[in-house]
C-alpha cells in the first residue's frame, strides 16, 4: 500500500507557520491595517481580492496559483465545516 507524503503545510496559515511570518508583516504586506487582516481571517479569508493575492504571492515568492489555492483551503475547510461535510484528505500539490 503507497503511503502519501505529508505536506508541510495545508493552506496559508501553514505556509506562515512553516515559516514564521508574523501576521503583522502579512496585513503590511497586503496593504491592510491589522484590524481589517484580522476581519479577514475571521471570514476565513473570503474577501480577499486577487491584488492581494498577488502582493502575497510577491513577498511569498510563490507563483500566485499556489497562493490562491493554499488561501482557498482555509475558505473550502470553513465551507464544509458549515455545511457539516466531512473534510477531505489532503492532496499533494
Amino acid at each position: 500500500m503507497e503511503q502519501k507524503p505529508k505536506l508541510l503545510y495545508e493552506d496559508i496559515y501553514g505556509l506562515f507557520e512553516f515559516r514564521g511570518i508574523k501576521q503583522g508583516k502579512i496585513a503590511e504586506v497586503m496593504k491592510m491595517s491589522y484590524n481589517n487582516w484580522y476581519k479577514t481571517k475571521q471570514n476565513h479569508l473570503r474577501n480577499l481580492s486577487l491584488n492581494e493575492i498577488g502582493e502575497l504571492a510577491m513577498f511569498l515568492e510563490l507563483p500566485p496559483e499556489q497562493v490562491f489555492s493554499l488561501c482557498f483551503a482555509v475558505y473550502k475547510r470553513a465551507w464544509l465545516e458549515q455545511q457539516n461535510m466531512p473534510l477531505p484528505e489532503p492532496t499533494t500539490p
